[in-house]
């Protein structure tokens, strides 16, 4: 009998504090309500400010790079050219087909080497190295070709 008392008194807390939970808001609840209304407003418009600027930005961006894009690829044309002649620091291999030099005006480049004898060169050479060598476009890359190489 004692069990049930317990059960049935247990039960009906339970369910007053669910009522008193789910009942009528007070003042001070409502208030912080319209306050978090208005953050939520002020965060919904900065976010579509935001969003606006963000895509005007990527549209910049894009429309930039494309340009950029377009203008560095070497075609035919730059292919046919005669080649340049510079003088840098050989700063090592980048990859297995390209080099990283520091030109004479301190700028970096990175040049393709499609040619073996100027692998092997450079292969011979220590990072570091001060160079001479010719280079000129080639077709479909944005990077130049190193034609020949020789210590300075």
């Amino acid at each position: 009998m004692r069990k049930k008392y317990l059960l049935i008194t247990c039960i009906l807390m339970i369910g007053a504090v669910s009522l008193m939970a789910c009942g009528k808001k007070s003042p001070s609840s409502e208030a912080a309500t319209e306050t978090t209304t208005a953050e939520t407003e002020a965060t919904a418009e900065s976010d579509e400010v935001s969003t606006v600027a963000t895509e005007e930005t990527e549209a910049t961006t894009a429309a930039t790079s494309k340009s950029t894009t377009e203008a560095t690829i070497a075609d035919k044309k730059d292919e046919a050219k005669k080649p340049v002649s510079a003088t840098g620091v050989y700063n090592g291999f980048g990859d297995s087909n390209s080099v990283e030099v520091e030109m004479s005006n301190g700028e970096y480049k990175t040049f393709i080497i499609e040619d073996e004898k100027v692998m092997d060169a450079l292969n011979d050479m220590e990072p570091g190295t001060k160079i001479s060598f010719t280079y000129g476009a080639l077709e479909g890359q944005a990077n130049m070709q190193m034609l020949s190489v020789k210590k300075r």
